[in-house]
């Protein structure tokens, strides 16, 4: 087997240029579909597990809330 060959078996196994752009027109029409972005993610949280959703959101809130004075004690104590 020698290049020339390999290469004819492998242009049989793959698309043509118009087949590939076909492929990745549906991949990527695919990818875009199932993309959301970060607040549909929690707005389907929220409608799914409103209880949880709040939490996380509280729980979130808290640890902003709290984190930037031990960042500046830290940064005190290190500094």
């Amino acid at each position: 087997m020698n290049e020339t060959h390999l290469a004819a078996l492998w242009s049989q196994l793959g698309p043509d240029a118009r087949r590939r752009a076909r492929i990745e027109t549906r991949l990527f029409e695919w990818l875009d579909a199932s993309e959301t972005s970060l607040a549909g993610e929690w707005l389907d949280l929220l409608k799914v597990e409103p209880v949880r959703g709040l939490a996380l959101a509280a729980a979130g809130a808290l640890s902003l809330g709290l984190m930037t004075p031990v960042g500046w004690i830290m940064a005190l104590v290190l500094g």
